[in-house]
């Protein structure tokens, strides 16, 4: 079953009955209509993608979805993204800090190179063999000099140079659509087009089926990168690239650009399975085309599970990277300010490791780290005990021949001695264990004195 769950149609609702997620969704007319229940201790789903043209959900779907870790993402179907709840993750002020504060600093150069390297070398891959060789020693020229930019302006202008060489090298390739539908869908369907965009304000309306996939492919991995952010807690308003804006999230498209090559391959082979079919597609009367509702199911659980661990990794980067930042703190105590000075505070004792200054009295050690070290490789606890053992074996008093091990030892001899004296066969033995342990439950369920009577007289009878 498939991780990620689609949810289109009209009057589609989420709710919550006997704990369990009830989701009903499809089309009346088409006879598709369907209701599924998710119990929360075998619930598979991770993420919830809602298509749906009406409906509604309650705040107990909404709750349950938080408890559960699955995040819901609002797509309309022109691909556009509308909203998205992503499950609260942890919080790391220090974290948001350094990303703030490297966008002022040398750190935004070095972060900002390294996505648009990370993108170009997987384009490059990408394009393969469908560069011609000087479109590729040109897209080569251009990566190996992109060290050389030292400005935003220089590095947009190399993106867009490299790009142009990526989508020519794509624009006229022929989709894998089947003979049989080339008399039913217009020409410029058959092969990819040109990417083109629209302005900021406005969502891309694709004229092809190519570009309509990619801009829904697009929206879910913008789904994907919010919600890695989250799990990393960065901010996804601070980017690097992409310019600061009061209307999106600049980081999040940041995190976008290394990936789209994932996207752009997905597509191709998500066609090549058999996407590439004339009812998988809808085509408005003014040209724009928009995906069919089974299509766009389809096409979800085939790409979000391929961008999840892409997206973390370069989340996973960004954090491990700004962590080195230095902040500048201005307000702080006295005490923060002492430690980061390295002068002694109060009457603390140096460590007794790496012999700095405590960070408050009555410690031995500056941290768990030096504690390890010390116990390792200077109180050597293991070495310890190996040399008392060896003391204690030469003076005969060895712990493996006294003590506790000494009475089980003995307790477990006498019951091997008990069974040889019998000279019991194996039958007779488990019938006397049987016996015994009949015994026993009288004896606790307690059946007054002429049941104790009987209990004596049959056990002298069995023997000891």
């Amino acid at each position: 079953m498939s991780s990620v769950l689609v949810v289109d149609g009209y009057g589609a609702s989420m709710s919550v009955e006997r704990g369990h997620l009830v989701v009903k969704d499809g089309f009346a007319i088409s006879g598709t209509l369907s209701e599924v229940r998710f119990p929360r201790g075998k619930c598979n789903i991770d993420r919830i993608l809602v298509r749906a043209s009406s409906g509604n959900i309650t705040f107990d779907a909404i709750a349950w979805c938080q408890r559960m870790g699955i995040a819901l993402a609002f797509v309309g179907s022109d691909s556009r993204m509308i909203n998205c709840l992503i499950p609260d993750g942890p919080h790391d002020g220090p974290l948001r800090r350094a990303q703030a504060i490297s966008g002022t600093n040398d750190d935004a150069l070095r972060l900002a190179t390294w996505i648009l390297k990370r993108k170009f070398d997987s384009q490059l891959k990408a394009a393969g063999e469908t560069l011609s060789v000087t479109s590729r020693r040109q897209m080569q020229t251009l990566i190996d000099e992109l060290s050389a930019d030292q400005t935003l302006y220089d590095l947009l202008a190399r993106e867009g140079r490299v790009s142009q060489i990526y989508w020519e090298s794509l624009t006229g390739n022929v989709l894998p659509w089947p003979v049989w539908t080339h008399k039913r869908i217009p020409a410029h369907w058959r092969m990819i087009s040109t990417r083109s965009s629209g302005g900021r304000d406005r969502v891309r309306d694709a004229t092809d089926p190519f570009n309509a996939l990619l801009n829904y492919g697009y929206t879910l991995l913008e789904v994907e990168a919010r919600i890695a952010c989250a799990a990393e807690s960065l901010d996804p308003d601070l980017g690097y690239l992409h310019v600061d804006g009061r209307r999106r999230e600049s980081f999040i498209y940041d995190l976008l650009e290394p990936i789209r090559v994932v996207v752009d391959k997905a597509t191709l082979e998500w066609l090549g399975r058999g996407g590439a079919h004339p009812h998988n597609f809808i085509e408005l009367r003014n040209g724009v085309v928009r995906l069919d509702p089974d299509a766009a199911r389809s096409y979800a659980e085939y790409l979000m599970p391929r961008l999840r661990q892409p997206t973390l990794s370069i989340a996973a980067y960004f954090a491990t990277e700004l962590r080195k930042v230095d902040i500048p703190y201005r307000l702080v105590t006295e005490r923060t300010a002492a430690r980061k000075a390295g002068t002694r505070i109060g009457f603390g004792l140096p460590c007794e490791y790496c012999s700095q200054p405590l960070p408050r009295i009555g410690l031995k050690f500056c941290g768990r780290v030096c504690y390890l070290k010390h116990s390792v490789e200077i109180r050597q606890p293991i070495k310890a005990a190996h040399a008392r053992l060896r003391e204690m074996r030469a003076a005969g008093l060895s712990p493996g021949h006294g003590g506790d091990a000494a009475i089980k030892r003995g307790a477990k001899i006498g019951e091997s001695n008990r069974k040889r004296a019998l000279q019991l066969s194996d039958l007779e033995r488990r019938a006397r264990r049987a016996e015994q342990a009949r015994l026993r439950r009288s004896n606790r369920a307690g059946n007054g004195e002429n049941g104790i009577k009987e209990t004596l007289v049959k056990k002298n009878a069995i023997g000891p």
